[in-house]
């Protein structure tokens, strides 16, 4: 008879399990409760296998069986509940895991005079009349009690709008409500559950600004208990494996060619130069910079001694992630030279592209081949000597191992009796 009884209070607390409860830390001086691995219990046929504790069989069997849905735990639980009392009536509290929670009516139950403090908390309210709403379980003669402050309002708000308005739903009827709470003001009140329904705490601010409220709600089954939910977590460190991408900028060639006059028929006075990139995979730019005088190597020269790095790099940078400052490489104009670029491919040039400097977007699809580079003497006296670099941009894939730190989050039940 007694473990059909028992079987019936499981049944309807599971039932139970669903609804969602605000269980919070509410006193500054509540001392932390014992694990349940540190139970001292009394001797049953359950822990005398292997020389294992009781609580060790609980602590490797529960969670399995509460997992798999066994339909009847009436007698396992009957021996574990024992133990939970004993030790409540021997150290005054117990720690039981989050998913343990239906054993606290269960308990509430078999002790009279329980408290379970549901929540205290401050909260923002929501606006324009959208109700801001939490959802306890409640028991038919179960006593709320209810202490809301406001903690902040806008005053404008307030003059305009009105204060917030509070009630407490209990199934379909309503059981208390309080409108208009201005700032500073301070309410409390309790009712009782008259049947088994959620009770629906109820929170509306009109207006465009949110307002904030402290809230403390509990309630009493009958039983001289505080139920605590605490949420902690456990480090873990452990090396993984993980793939991290790296743009890279490349110094792809650097050349210089002697552009003889016209009248010079031993030497060629016209230039045509193929500009390839190849065995960058992931391309994601390229670019190029003509110098045509001493003047352009000694600036560039001063450049590359100022930033450390090939100035045609950092041009390239500045395009591709689009930087708000322009950045420029040395040009000279010279009527005696023709610069053109024949661009064979369909990459997109940059706004800061010039004749003597440009830089184009691609991907891995393009041809390697990009165009032709001409540049021809127009000069019948002077020679020139012509300095080409080009540049190419890729991502390079690689993995490393690095040590991640992981929480696994914990969940447990505090479950303490008032002296």
């Amino acid at each position: 008879m007694l473990k059909n009884l028992f079987f019936l209070y499981l049944t309807f607390a599971a039932l139970l399990y669903g609804c969602k409860s605000l269980l919070n830390p509410i006193e500054n001086d509540f001392k932390p409760s014992l694990s349940l691995d540190e139970l001292s219990a009394p001797q049953t046929d359950l822990n005398a296998t292997n020389g294992n504790s009781l609580e060790d069989k609980f602590r490797k069997e529960v969670e399995a069986l509460i997992k798999t849905k066994e339909e009847d735990l009436s007698s396992y639980y009957e021996n574990y509940l024992d133990s939970l009392k004993l030790k409540l009536k021997d150290s005054g509290s117990i720690k039981i895991k989050g998913y343990e929670d239906f054993l606290v009516n269960i308990l509430s139950d078999q002790i009279k005079d329980d408290t379970i403090y549901l929540a205290n908390l401050v909260t923002k309210t929501e606006t324009k009349g959208t109700p801001l709403s939490f959802q306890y379980t409640g028991l038919k003669n179960d006593n709320f009690y209810f202490e809301i402050e406001c903690l902040k309002n806008n005053g404008l708000s307030e003059l305009i709008f009105g204060g917030i308005d509070i009630e407490f739903v209990e199934g379909d009827q309503v059981r208390y409500q309080y409108f208009d709470l201005k700032k500073r003001d301070k309410i409390k009140g309790s009712f009782k559950v008259l049947n088994d329904n959620p009770v629906i705490f109820n929170v509306t601010k009109k207006g465009f600004t949110k307002s904030a409220l402290k809230v403390k709600v509990k309630k009493t089954l009958g039983s001289n208990l505080i139920v605590e939910r605490v949420i902690d977590s456990l480090e873990e460190n452990q090396m993984v494996i993980k793939e991290v991408s790296d743009t890279i900028y490349h110094l792809v060639d650097e050349k210089q060619y002697n552009l003889a006059p016209l009248l010079d028929i031993t030497n060629p006075h016209k230039l045509k130069i193929p500009l390839v990139i190849d065995n960058l995979e992931n391309l994601l730019g390229w670019g190029y910079w003509v110098g045509i005088s001493k003047s352009d190597i000694d600036s560039y020269s001063q450049l590359y001694e100022l930033i450390f790095d090939e100035p045609l790099k950092l041009f390239a940078k500045s395009e591709l992630i689009k930087t708000s400052s322009k950045f420029t490489l040395p040009k000279t104009l010279n009527e005696n030279l023709k610069i053109d670029f024949k661009n064979n491919s369909d990459d997109s040039i940059s706004l800061n592209s010039t004749i003597s400097y440009s830089f184009f977007k691609t991907d891995s699809l393009s041809k390697p081949l990009k165009g032709e580079l001409r540049i021809t003497n127009l000069s019948k006296l002077y020679d020139y000597m012509i300095t080409l670099k080009t540049v190419g941009v890729n991502i390079v894939k690689s993995k490393i191992q690095k040590e991640e730190t992981t929480y696994k989050l914990n969940e447990y039940i505090n479950i303490s009796v008032i002296r």
